[in-house]
């Protein structure tokens, strides 16, 4: 109940960015709910007069009854209108704000989290928050207004006996509310569903092959039924419950009627209650409810609505893993252009992944950094590329502490070519622009050239040829050299290569290392990497294990002294035979 309190209050919290367009809603919600009533109470007192007196002037009554459902139509009309626009907008602004957010925390705050939980987030949670925005909001300030409104005049109409009617107003709100704890959970099972459901449809297009290759299309294809069942019974589940709301509060609002026409009717026989009003009083009391029953509906999902809220608050209020503004640093002399780690400590949860690290790579040099799985390299290429900040120690590049350096500043002067890198739906052109948005394409040509694909991309139709989605239509070579084209046409003050021939054929191995090695001269660059011909190339290798730098030195000084290097040679040599 908290926890959906919570999170319905921080989106409440949004409109007031919005303050006219909600304003406007409600009153034209207002509007047409009272109209709709008054059309239904005019035309009861028309018939009343029409039935109790010899020659009723009915122009007026109908004037006024053809005027109400003029306002009735044209607020209905605004009220579709108005909504829409508020909600449209608070959410153009959420997805601006959530993109901003993923990029705030991106790389290091994403970890953990599936892409299908993400892009359920982005789109399917974002449009579940438009019913919250367009038809509950100012529907429930517009309520409140109209409730007070028809309270007032069923005092005035039938006197104290009309706090009764108040039970039915209320019952439809409280009915909901004490079901809230069961709401909440099955929104939350419903979300948590849909989300599974993404991720294995995402599964099934994306990993279409390997599925076929490894004989689990059938598997697959039962989970995507057994989770389509699970969502089908929890939306069932949360139907049933939304029933039994809508059944309390009708039979609450029948006995309140039933209980109210009873009295009245004893009073008309008493002579103490005129009998034209009796009909207009009825039907205001049973019209009353309808306000609130506009509400009601809503309410009855406001635990999946708030599960959206609560997924989405997670991205927009996780913690920022770096600082937001940077430090003012001293500069230290001697290090142009050289990446320094420098008595390095960095933990995942709790979990040391390097351990008063000490590391250099000299300006325009080359050196590989080694370990085996989980000893600490990726993770300090990443503190090179500030998607994080040491615990303790320092990183620095050319004498700069990487914290005294606006991180986008500085990852303009690196790239990072990865195991597998990805690529953006697209064209080649617009895959190579993200590495330089003044590109012109002769410098494009020339760095497609340098990665060994300009022959592919003419023979596929130029620049302008599409890569399919997320580099679909390339094999897994191909793909790795549009990454390095990338990376060729930054040309880079520091190049960082994590392992990017791994997982290729011997053929593509060796383009790709000789592509590498291409962008590599005259740079500074940290190669990570198993593989003996990058080894041998590096003017010094370090080796780190369990987080700590065990070793330094050239690659034939290491295979001298060093036991855990030359394990790591031996280890090569047994997944190479």
């Amino acid at each position: 109940m908290k926890q959906t309190f919570t999170d319905l209050v921080s989106i409440m919290g949004r409109l007031g960015e919005f303050k006219r367009l909600l304003i406007g809603s409600v009153l034209v919600i207002a509007l047409h709910q009272i109209a709709l009533i008054l059309v239904s109470v005019v035309s009861v007192w028309i018939t009343t007069r029409l039935v109790s007196e010899d020659h009723p002037q009915l122009f007026l009554p109908f004037l006024v009854l053809f005027s109400l459902a003029i306002v009735h139509a044209l607020c209905y009309l605004y009220d579709a209108w108005w909504s829409h626009q508020l909600a449209y907008q608070i959410l153009a602004r959420m997805r601006i704000d959530l993109y901003a957010a993923i990029q705030r925390i991106a790389p290091r705050g994403l970890s953990g989290r599936r892409t299908g939980d993400l892009t359920a987030t982005a789109m399917n949670d974002m449009e579940q928050l438009e019913w919250f925005y367009a038809h509950t909001a100012p529907v429930a300030v517009a309520v409140l207004i109209n409730t007070i409104i028809i309270e007032s005049v069923l005092i005035a109409l039938i006197g104290p006996l009309a706090l009764l009617v108040l039970i039915s107003m209320v019952l439809p709100i409280l009915m909901p509310w004490l079901l809230a704890p069961i709401q909440r959970k099955q929104g939350e099972r419903v979300r948590a569903g849909l989300s599974s459901l993404k991720s294995l449809g995402l599964d099934s297009v994306v990993g279409a092959r390997e599925l076929y290759a490894l004989g689990q299309r059938e598997e697959h294809t039962r989970r995507v039924l057994e989770m389509s069942a699970l969502v089908q019974r929890d939306k069932l589940a949360q139907a049933t419950r939304k029933s039994i709301e809508s059944a309390g509060s009708a039979f609450g609002a029948a006995a309140v009627s039933i209980a109210i026409l009873a009295v009245l009717t004893g009073r008309v026989i008493e002579g103490t209650y005129p009998a034209q009003l009796l009909p207009v009083a009825i039907v205001l009391i049973g019209m009353a409810t309808l306000p609130v029953l506009s509400l009601a509906g809503m309410l009855g999902i406001m635990g999946e609505v708030s599960s959206c809220a609560h997924r989405v608050n997670e991205i927009l209020d996780a913690p920022d893993p770096l600082p937001s503004t940077v430090l003012d640093l001293p500069f230290v002399e001697g290090e142009k252009d050289a990446a320094v780690g420098e008595s390095v400590t960095y933990r995942y949860e709790g979990e040391a992944a390097l351990k008063e690290a000490t590391l250099s790579v000299p300006g325009g040099r080359t050196v590989a950094l080694v370990g085996p799985s989980g000893a600490g390299k990726s993770t300090f290429a990443h503190l090179l590329m500030r998607f994080m900040d040491p615990d303790s120690g320092s990183v620095r590049f050319s004498g700069h502490d990487l914290r005294g350096i606006d991180p986008d500043e500085h990852r303009l002067e690196v790239a990072l070519v990865p195991q597998n890198g990805h690529v953006f739906s697209g064209t080649f052109r617009s895959n190579l622009l993200l590495a330089d948005w003044n590109a012109d394409e002769t410098m494009m040509w020339e760095a497609l050239n340098a990665a060994g694909l300009d022959d592919l991309v003419k023979s596929l139709g130029g620049l302008d040829a599409p890569v399919g989605d997320r580099g679909t239509a390339l094999s897994g070579g191909e793909r790795q050299r549009v990454v390095l084209a990338r990376a060729f046409l930054r040309q880079p003050r520091l190049l960082i290569l994590d392992e990017p021939s791994a997982n290729l054929d011997p053929e593509l191995e060796r383009e790709i290392t000789e592509s590498a090695t291409r962008l590599r001269q005259g740079r500074t660059t940290l190669v990570i990497s198993h593989r003996l011909a990058s080894l041998a190339d590096a003017e010094s290798i370090w080796v780190l294990d369990s987080g700590r730098v065990v070793a330094h030195g050239s690659h034939e000084t290491l295979k001298r002294d060093s036991a855990d290097y030359r394990r790591i040679l031996a280890d090569q040599s047994d997944a190479e035979s």
